[in-house]
């Protein structure tokens, strides 16, 4: 990567003019003044005014050389066009050229001395000339440079020309003269008339009043009969300039189109810079020595080869590694030809620049070149060319320029400033970032060079496109040996989160005076508390496990995990769950203050993925970034478009953290009984999550299914039986007791839920396996039914009718059988029972207790609530916490409050972060403020 970047910087190859080396950057040093050179004005920058440093800096193009040849031919007395149409859109210029012609008329020597190629022109000896400049020229305000008192272009021109007398009447009434009298004028020697800007006289001229006519309309006359009259001239020639473009005659087309016409039966129109040659005319005026051909060539060839390589590594067909060719080829002869700049730049300026009003195309263009090249040259720039990344915008002088051209000075100074120039700038940030590991990277700046390419192509567009730069053409735009593609697309992705103002449009970026969304939401998120996003986030994950049962989410440790719920718990524990703080056998074996856990066999966990979290984190605090800038809409002013992105991104970031929390837990966790040569009292089976088939269903869905090999939604009845170790020594079993033994003891069968005992017993009943009783006593410490009659045994009972509190009893079969045919209570040999303690099957691993007579937990609802409370600032985080609880829950809420905060307050922040979100649900609440 270093490699290339031994090449040698420009600034040691090439020298510039003396007057931008010095940083003579006024644009009266790129204007060339028509008037003020013809009248030997001072002030007049030498480079204009001297004929041998004008042609030095003057780059003689192939069409301004035969311009010049073919006046001289015609004001020698031969054959040629004797009126010229000037038509040219950059470089040199109209009035350029006309200054060329002016010197070689009238200092032929210096003009040879310092262009040799102009030595086989005619030579029409001494000519006469007259330079009529709508410019200088007012038609309100008398002309007296020749020492005449003139009012009008034909007295002008007669007054320069030494024949006023001849027009002197026609001058003074302001009436147009006729060919006649003006190829007296002429005069019969070689005559040369410059006109320049002829439309911003007649412009002015249109709002004189001149009798029924106007000073325009006699103006127009002139120039009319005056091509006729040099046309008819043996030894005369008129060029004169025009704009370009209806885009250059801002206000003015109709009478740039009445001009066109009038001289188009006899001018020859002539564009002396040809778009090709724009490259020689800004390299020539601009240096006055470029340095060492094998080093031009050595530049260009590194450049276009890592074109060709970035190039060829994404073309996939031969068509495209054949355009990939082309265009390193192409590239390779422009940088020849632009030495030391890089052809996008002027490329971008020629093109996009060029289409707007504001552009002026040839002493704008300098102007603003002039202005970049001495900032670098000042500052020893290193970069082997010029091109768009090396725009040195934290010159003043530049931004100035650059402003001159693009125009929106005021709407785009801040935002240079915010994203280019501040040492706080988001492409300062991308330079650190990028070049904290590399020097040479760092050298580059490469984040400041992508956003001054950006900045640069924002302005303009070519015919048929949008504004702003695809990504191919910046980075082609911005490449330097020693930088490639991959890190420039960083450079451009951060860029994309750090700036404020740049979009991203249309697979264009460009920067705008508006704020980027992205960057505002990215602002407004990190002004949210952890706690604010967590709130939200168990909010949409409770949205998603809504209408599941047994769940318990994120319990505040052991104590947050009820026990002694005949209920299957599926325990979602909380994203900050950590097992070397908080291990698992905690909440497998502790409930309540202290207490020991006894339904450890109706319970699993369900445990946190901290990526995917952090993923729902992070989209749960765009989304409310955007809902907040939603609400703040008025403030910033947003178009409809914008408030459709925020919509958008809060959409999009919903969506993104709801598919992060179904996928935020990863394994589920089983405490089961161990192997028969393991002593522990249980072990732990966890369970991938990841492998379950998660399209279109939710977490809990999954979770189930990963546990439905283990937890079962029924019991044979012949399980049942087994597990109650009923026989002659345990004739009965309460009913609550095989609900506390199931969801106790790691040998009996896991269960969602206690009801499907329920149909086991039902079940067992209806095949004669069990009998079952309610209304049952403890007589001597054994199970009797109070009424024989009550006994259920070998009959269909509907499951509904089970009951499984303390008050019934499953039966062995033998002693139901034996106590509904003797009528009574059968009496058994067998001691009493422990109720409390089954027989288990062997290596019942299960924790053995005494225990009080089990109850059914009542129901515990809630009708109505009513809390006054007192919070100082320390409590709003948990105030927030309660009433997002709150928000979440079915019924009715209504919330009054009363809030007494002393500031100081700014009055706009007070309003928009408190009173604002509060009148938005209450638009009658009472505020008052001092």
């Amino acid at each position: 990567m270093s490699s290339g970047y031994r090449l040698a910087p420009w600034t040691d190859i090439a020298r510039p003019h003396e007057d931008v080396a010095a940083g003579v950057l006024d644009m009266g040093t790129y204007a060339a003044n028509l008037a003020g050179v013809f009248r030997r004005r001072p002030g007049i920058a030498p480079v204009y005014s001297d004929a041998g440093r004008f042609y030095s800096a003057t780059y003689l193009t192939a069409k301004m050389g035969e311009l010049l040849g073919d006046v001289m031919d015609v004001l020698a007395g031969g054959k040629g066009s004797h009126v010229l149409q000037l038509r040219t859109p950059f470089g040199g210029g109209k009035t350029h050229s006309l200054v060329a012609l002016l010197h070689l008329v009238r200092d032929r020597p210096a003009a040879l001395a310092a262009c040799p190629a102009l030595k086989d022109i005619n030579d029409p000896g001494e000519v006469q000339v007259a330079v009529l400049s709508g410019e200088e020229l007012d038609p309100l305000s008398p002309a007296t440079a020749t020492g005449t008192v003139t009012h009008t272009l034909w007295g002008e021109l007669a007054a320069q020309l030494g024949r006023y007398e001849l027009v002197a009447e026609h001058d003074r009434t302001g009436s147009a003269p006729g060919g006649d009298t003006l190829r007296r004028v002429l005069g019969d020697g070689p005559t040369l008339v410059l006109l320049d800007e002829v439309l911003v006289f007649v412009e002015k001229a249109m709002a004189v009043q001149r009798g029924d006519s106007t000073a325009g309309r006699q103006a127009m006359l002139f120039i009319q009969a005056l091509t006729e009259a040099i046309s008819s001239h043996p030894n005369a020639v008129m060029v004169y300039s025009l704009q370009a473009s209806v885009g250059e005659a801002v206000g003015a087309e109709g009478l740039l189109s009445d001009l066109d016409k009038l001289v188009a039966r006899v001018d020859a129109k002539r564009e002396p810079v040809s778009e090709d040659e724009v490259l020689r005319v800004v390299q020539r005026r601009l240096f006055d020595e470029i340095g060492n051909e094998q080093v031009h060539a050595e530049v260009a060839r590194a450049y276009a080869q890592l074109l060709r390589k970035q190039l060829l590594a994404t073309a996939e067909t031969s068509d495209g590694r054949r355009e990939a060719e082309v265009a390193a080829g192409t590239l390779e002869k422009r940088i020849l030809e632009a030495y030391p700049f890089h052809p996008d730049l002027l490329d971008l300026m020629y093109h996009r620049w060029g289409s707007l009003p504001s552009y002026q195309r040839t002493r704008g263009a300098l102007q603003f070149l002039a202005a970049v090249v001495h900032a670098l040259w000042r500052n020893g720039a290193k970069s082997p060319l010029i091109g768009p990344g090396d725009i040195d915008f934290v010159d003043e002088q530049v931004r100035g320029a650059f402003f001159s051209q693009v125009g929106e000075r005021e709407r785009f100074t801040a935002v240079l400033s915010s994203d280019i120039t501040s040492a706080g700038s988001g492409a300062a940030t991308v330079d650190r970032r990028l070049g904290i590991d590399s020097p040479t990277i760092s050298q580059l700046n490469v984040g400041t060079r992508v956003a001054s390419a950006v900045m640069l192509y924002s302005f303009g567009a070519r015919e048929g496109e949008d504004r702003g730069v695809l990504e191919s053409d910046l980075v082609r735009g911005v490449l330097v040996p020693g930088l490639d593609r991959n890190i420039v697309l960083a450079a451009l992705h951060d860029l994309r989160e750090e700036e404020l103002y740049l979009h991203h449009t249309g697979r264009r970026y460009r920067f705008e005076p508006t704020p980027n969304l992205t960057k505002l939401v990215r602002d407004e998120a990190a002004k949210l508390t952890s706690l604010e996003v967590l709130i939200d986030v168990r909010m949409e994950l409770e949205r998603q496990l809504r209408g599941a049962t047994g769940i318990c989410l994120w319990p505040d440790g052991p104590n947050g995990l009820a026990d002694e719920q005949p209920l299957f718990t599926v325990c979602y524990l909380h994203p900050e769950w950590s097992q070397d703080r908080e291990p698992l056998s905690k909440y497998i074996e502790q409930a309540g203050k202290a207490g020991t856990r006894r339904y450890r066999n109706g319970v699993a966990f369900v445990l946190p993925d901290a990526s995917q979290f952090d993923r729902a984190r992070h989209s749960t605090r765009l989304r409310l970034a955007a809902d907040r800038l939603l609400a703040k809409s008025p403030k910033y002013g947003f178009s409809p478009e914008q408030v459709d992105e925020l919509r958008e991104k809060a959409g999009n970031a919903r969506r993104d953290a709801a598919a992060a929390l179904g996928m935020a837990y990863d394994t589920a966790v089983l405490p089961t009984r161990p192997r028969q040569d393991d002593d522990s009292p249980y072990i732990l089976e966890n369970i991938d999550l990841r492998s379950m088939l998660a399209a279109g269903r939710a977490l809990h869905e999954r979770v189930v299914e990963a546990l439905s090999q283990r937890v079962f939604s029924s019991v044979t009845a012949s399980r049942l039986v087994a597990l109650s170790g009923l026989g002659p020594d345990r004739p009965a079993v309460r009913c609550s007791d095989l609900v506390d033994w199931f969801y106790s003891y790691f040998d009996f069968t896991k269960l969602w839920t206690h009801r499907a005992l329920a149909t086991a017993i039902a079940n067992a009943i209806n095949s004669s396996e069990l009998g079952y009783a309610v209304g049952i006593t403890d007589h001597q410490g054994a199970l009797r039914p109070l009424d024989v009659g009550r006994i259920r045994f070998a009959e269909r009972i509907p499951a509904e009718e089970i009951d499984l509190s303390a008050d019934a009893a499953v039966i062995w079969h033998d002693h139901a059988r034996a106590m509904l045919q003797d009528g009574q209570p059968a009496a058994s040999d067998a001691p009493p029972t422990e109720p409390t303690s089954p027989t288990p099957a062997p290596n019942n691993t299960g924790t053995n207790r005494p225990r009080h007579e089990p109850q059914a937990p009542p129901a515990d609802v809630v009708r109505n609530v009513d809390i006054r409370a007192k919070f100082d600032k320390s409590g709003l985080g948990d105030l927030y916490r309660a009433l997002a609880w709150l928000r979440g829950q079915d019924g009715a809420t209504e919330v009054e409050i009363h809030i007494s905060a002393e500031g100081p307050f700014d009055r706009t922040a007070l309003r928009n972060g408190l009173l604002e979100p509060i009148e938005e649900s209450d638009p009658h609440a009472e505020v008052r403020t001092e």
